[in-house]
């Protein structure tokens, strides 16, 4: 837009434009990218927002998998990196990854503004827990670490189903929903609520864990474990013993057509899991009332084509108003995109 557009656009006299755009040119904010194509008069400049102020490094802690992004202002995917997770030193991992992708960026490690990273379990006071599939970590030992390279950006933590429920709805299949339940089943089982377009994390920070539910009497226990009852009743720990601990998704593509062949094992095994996933989204459409639930992880995602039809009903039996239910199709790339989008958000505010 010109100075022209935007004094029309706000109803600010032109003087004050001016002088706003001055200051937005000085600081980087915006910038000048040409002549408009007005036929009358002197060609007006043309503003843009300057994208390329900073840049925005997302990361994926998984399990198995560790992932990072680098983006500019606008969320425009730069370079990336990724690499297995390592049993120990996750800290050092994560820089060493975080240095590849800016690295293959070519941008100036000043530049980057903020780096937000997605971590399994609860994030509280600077200490990450409730995620038993992961080595913990402190958030002062990542800043530590991270702050040699990265002197000018700040780093967010957030739990890693939170920014992937973000990136959903930034980017994913929760774009046109101001209702989502995004539920994430893959090593661990996790769900997170966009409630009239706000995340909503909880007294603690703890909205979401799913895992914790009971979906069966049988299921009471006399004392506190990380791995709730219903994580304990889905974990891949049960899917693993039906495989050859080679490459799990393949294999969980065998175990699907092991069921669709009648296996059995595999039978007893999926619709276990299917039933108690099903009472656990009725569960969560009776307390939320979602317009949507978007299911991801491996796990989840693949089991949808088997069960997807049987939890629609489930959910239309036991509900008054069922969702819309949703795999995404983001490649597993939701969390990255959460952590960019809330890492432009933090340099934004």
């Amino acid at each position: 837009m010109s100075r022209a557009d935007l004094s029309r656009k706000l109803g600010m006299s032109f003087p004050a434009v001016s002088s706003n755009v001055k200051a937005l040119l000085d600081a980087g904010y915006i910038r000048e990218i040409g002549e408009g194509n007005n036929s009358l008069g002197r060609k007006s400049t043309m503003l843009s927002f300057n994208a390329d102020r900073g840049y925005i490094v997302g990361v994926d802690v998984g399990r198995f998998r560790l992932r990072v992004m680098v983006a500019n202002l606008l969320g425009e995917v730069i370079a990336s990196a990724h690499d297995k997770s390592r049993p120990h030193g996750m800290v050092e991992n994560i820089c060493r990854l975080v240095r590849e992708a800016v690295q293959k960026s070519g941008k100036k490690p000043e530049q980057m503004l903020c780096i937000c990273a997605g971590i399994p379990g609860i994030i509280n006071q600077g200490e990450s827990y409730l995620a038993p599939f992961v080595d913990s970590f402190s958030e002062q030992e990542l800043r530590d670490s991270l702050m040699q390279y990265y002197p000018q950006a700040d780093l967010l933590l957030e739990n890693c189903v939170n920014l992937g429920a973000l990136g959903e709805q930034w980017k994913g299949a929760g774009a046109s929903y101001g209702n989502i339940a995004y539920v994430s089943y893959g090593i661990g089982l996790g769900t997170a609520f966009i409630i009239d377009g706000k995340l909503y994390k909880g007294a603690n920070g703890a909205a979401g864990e799913i895992g914790f539910m009971l979906t069966d009497p049988l299921n009471m226990r006399s004392g506190f474990d990380e791995i709730g009852a219903l994580e304990d009743t889905l974990s891949s720990q049960k899917i693993n013993k039906c495989l050859q601990n080679g490459d799990f998704k393949e294999e969980l593509v065998m175990l699907i057509k092991k069921y669709e062949e009648g296996e059995m094992y595999a039978k007893l095994v999926l619709d276990e899991i299917a039933l108690h996933l099903g009472m656990a989204l009725v569960n969560i459409c009776a307390v939320m009332n979602p317009e949507a639930i978007i299911m991801s992880g491996g796990i989840g995602a693949n089991l949808g084509g088997l069960f997807r039809r049987k939890w629609e009903e489930m959910l239309s039996n036991h509900v008054p108003f069922a969702p819309k239910l949703i795999f995404s199709q983001m490649d597993n790339h939701e969390t990255m995109m959460g952590a960019i989008v809330t890492g432009i958000n933090h340099v934004h505010n």
